[in-house]
Order: structure tokens, then C-alpha cells, then sequence
């Protein structure tokens, strides 16, 4: 097997693990009016942690330690937006629809380029311009298309999804804050390539449970929802796990190619399995922003690739 292929296999099988992640968020959280947010986001970064924590130690064995010592202030300090990204990402799929949070989350790779101007003056190319534009008119649809429903008036829209939800507005601007930390995670990690960033994923898994726990009215949760937050769990550590070591194989743009199938994939789950069905603002928006990224990554690629021949 080649190494590309060994890469493409990672970043397929990551997202595909990665689908069901938001809907089983949205499960745990409609589970119980004893369960909060910050419930469902200290067992989400605890076992997100712990997960990750059992892969390094099952490559490194006895010098697990030594690997997790080595991330040094750099790690600790990607750690801390990833932990934040964690956090904002459970409060946006409480507070808005699951489709809006992945179409606004889906631009991460935009906010990778704009950090990377703001953080390591790297220029951005004409394209990458033009593609952030066309992304936030997109993004524009997402958020303000429906701009009655933020405000409490019910909105039948053509497939039959009412939006009655005064905080939607709230859980889409979680989501675009998601997207923000994510890149200055991700323009972090190049500006220290030293850093081995599967041990920085149980940092940040580790920060965002410590935050929550100190805000949440209790830990505790219905003994039915427990296989759901395992399976949290467990989909973070390996899908974000296999996502970090996939660029070593293939290109990063290539997964970047890849990575927005989430967004198609996590809003049909949630439309088959909990019914909720996507807005016609979501659709448009979602399909301008989706499209922009897939033509921006393969351009990026077939770039890359000139350049090394």
C-alpha cells in the first residue's frame, strides 16, 4: 500500500467515524432536563482525553510520558484553543441546528488562512481570497437567511423544518468561534512542527473537561446515555487522532479535500436519525460554502503538485 493511500484511507475512514458525532451530542443533551451543556462537555473532553491518552500509550508504551513532557509551551498553548474549540463546539449544536454548525464549522480551512496572515504574515494567494468571500456570503445565507426565526417568529421554510429557536443566532456564532479556533490550532501546529499533536489532543480534551467541570450543576447523567458518551469518546480520539497523522502520508490540502464530506454526512445522520431537517438557507449557504472549499482544496492540490514536478 502507498503512503498516499494509507493517508487517504485515514482522512475517509476519520470523517466518516467523525459523522454521528454531532447527533449523538444533540441525544445526550435532549436525553434529560438534568443534564447542561457543560455535562455533556466534561464527559465529552474527559473521555476524549482518556482516549487519546491509551493510543499514545499503546505507540510509545513506557515513554508516554516523555511525549506528552515533550509538547512543551507550544503544545500546552495549541491545547488551549483546541480546548476551546471543543467547548464552543458542544454549545453550538445545543443551541442551533446541526446543519448550520457544520456548514459554519466547515470553514476552518478559511480561518486557517486568515490566522496564518494575522499569526506568520504568510501572503494568501488571489484565489484564497476570493474563496474567503464567496465562503462568508455563504456563511451570510447560513446565519441571517432566516433572520426572523433569531428572533422568535416560527419559520416554515420548503422541506418543512420550522425554526422557532430565539438562540439559533447564539449556536451559529459558537460555531463560527469553533472555526476561528480552529485556525489558530491548526497555524499553531505549523508554527511548531516539533510538536507531536496526538498527545496535544488529550491536552485539549483534558482543558475543555477541567472548564466544565467547574461550571456544571452536576456530572452525573442517565444510565441510557452512557453508551452514547463512550462512543463520543471514542470517535474523538481515534477519528481526531488518524485526522493529525494523516498530512504525514498525503497532502494537507488533500485532506482538507476530504474533511468537508462531515458536513454532508453529519446532517444527513441528523436527518435520518433525529429528524431534523435542514433549513432552505442551511441548504443554500451550505452548498456555496461546501463547493468554495472543495474547489479552493483542489486547487491548493493540484498547486502543490506542480510545484513538485
Amino acid at each position: 500500500m502507498s503512503r498516499h493511500l494509507k493517508g487517504l484511507l485515514m482522512t475517509v475512514f476519520a470523517v466518516i467515524l467523525l459523522s454521528p458525532d454531532s447527533v449523538l451530542i444533540s441525544l445526550v443533551e435532549d436525553s434529560s432536563n438534568e443534564i447542561d451543556s457543560w455535562t455533556v462537555l466534561f464527559w465529552r473532553g474527559l473521555l476524549y482525553a482518556i482516549g487519546v491518552s491509551l493510543l499514545v500509550f499503546l505507540k510509545y508504551r513506557l515513554n508516554t510520558f516523555d511525549e506528552f513532557k515533550s509538547i512543551g509551551k507550544g503544545g500546552l498553548l495549541i491545547g488551549l484553543f483546541s480546548g476551546i474549540s471543543t467547548g464552543t463546539f458542544v454549545f453550538a449544536i445545543v443551541y442551533t441546528s446541526i446543519a448550520n454548525a457544520l456548514v459554519i464549522i466547515s470553514t476552518g480551512p478559511i480561518m486557517i488562512a486568515i490566522v496564518s496572515w494575522f499569526l506568520l504574515k504568510e501572503k494568501s494567494s488571489l484565489i484564497t481570497w476570493i474563496s474567503m468571500i464567496i465562503v462568508f456570503v455563504g456563511i451570510y445565507i447560513v446565519m441571517f437567511g432566516g433572520f426572523e426565526g433569531y428572533l422568535g417568529a416560527p419559520q416554515d421554510d420548503a422541506l418543512g423544518a420550522v425554526n422557532t429557536n430565539k438562540d439559533a443566532l447564539v449556536g451559529d456564532i459558537f460555531a463560527l468561534i469553533t472555526a476561528i479556533m480552529m485556525g489558530f490550532t491548526f497555524t499553531l501546529t505549523r508554527k511548531y512542527k516539533e510538536v507531536n499533536m496526538v498527545p496535544v489532543n488529550a491536552i485539549g480534551g483534558l482543558i475543555a473537561a477541567i472548564l466544565a467541570l467547574t461550571m456544571a450543576d452536576t456530572i452525573l447523567v442517565p444510565r441510557e446515555v452512557v453508551p452514547h458518551i463512550i462512543a463520543m469518546g471514542a470517535i474523538l480520539s481515534v477519528s481526531f487522532s488518524l485526522i493529525t497523522i494523516a498530512p504525514r502520508y498525503m497532502p494537507a490540502a488533500e485532506v482538507g479535500m476530504i474533511m468537508p464530506l462531515e458536513t454532508v454526512l453529519g446532517t444527513l445522520i441528523a436527518w435520518v436519525w433525529i429528524t431534523e431537517v435542514p433549513s432552505i438557507d442551511a441548504l443554500i449557504g451550505g452548498s456555496i460554502v461546501i463547493i468554495t472549499l472543495f474547489c479552493h482544496s483542489w486547487y491548493s492540490t493540484k498547486l502543490a503538485r506542480n510545484q513538485l514536478s
